[in-house]
């Protein structure tokens, strides 16, 4: 085999993210049957949370959220995401590089996990040297997976997340405070701007009202097909700055 006659991934790999009540899982499915119509069979990787054990730790996190008290819900909460998230991730690569090559659609990939841990950290959730601990463990796991073709962000105002939030009237979402939201968003603005620095294919899709899904597919598919070589440059880009988003120094004040 020539140096150069490498495999090639005949699938695509996209992820969707946005903040808690933006209707992402919704998205990922529409967008899905919209890809699968126009020739692109795809497998959405729904989050864990149909899991006990997401039940569980989400109900302790969001507890402390309600009173306002660190009893341990934040770390405990992101450290099972982080490694729910690692192994999905691993599945949708095996997936889009593999014989069949298909299409993947994960739901909140490993980068968006590093959102709420870093909002957990700063609201006072977890203690520094908890989150230093999730800062090593993410930092190795993000070392050993390639990135996605495309990263999708469904931008929704918190105010409206907090809205449709209140009319899903999910019992465990029950008392998480519109403040906490907006602190998300905030921290999802970083992550995008760093996931674009290190030379992501990240769009941006104004979800103020659910767009036709066939559009965005569109717009995706474009975007995942618009380079033959940006896929080795992102190999080298996460091998060698495996920390996102850039993680801050100090924490704030609840």
């Amino acid at each position: 085999m020539e140096q150069n006659d490498h495999p090639r991934k005949q699938g695509l790999f996209i992820t969707i993210d946005a903040n808690i009540g933006a209707g992402k899982t919704n998205a990922c499915h529409a967008i899905g049957s919209a890809a699968t119509a126009n020739g692109w069979p795809a497998r959405v990787l729904e989050e864990p949370t149909h899991s006990p054990k997401f039940e569980h730790f989400l109900h302790h996190y969001y507890n402390d959220l309600r009173t306002g008290n660190n009893t341990g819900g934040g770390f405990s909460m992101q450290m099972f995401m982080l490694c729910q998230r690692y192994e999905q991730h691993r599945l949708a690569v095996e997936l889009a590089w593999g014989p069949q090559g298909q299409l993947v659609i994960q739901d909140r990939p490993i980068y968006g996990d590093t959102v709420f841990a870093t909002t957990a950290m700063e609201r006072g959730f977890m203690t520094r040297e908890e989150f230093d601990l999730y800062v090593d463990v993410f930092r190795n796991m993000s070392r050993d997976v390639m990135p996605p073709d495309v990263f999708v962000y469904l931008d929704v105002s918190p105010e409206e997340c907090y809205r449709r939030m209140a009319s899903r009237a999910r019992e465990q979402e029950a008392g998480v405070p519109l403040d906490y939201l907006q602190h998300l968003d905030k921290n999802y603005k970083l992550l995008i701007q760093e996931m674009r620095r290190r030379g992501v294919r990240v769009m941006v899709i104004d979800w103020k009202e659910f767009g036709p899904p066939v559009d965005v597919w569109k717009q995706i598919f474009r975007m995942a097909l618009s380079s033959d070589s940006w896929y080795e440059t992102l190999a080298f880009s996460f091998g060698k700055h495996p920390r996102l988003p850039v993680m801050p120094t100090g924490g704030e004040s609840k």
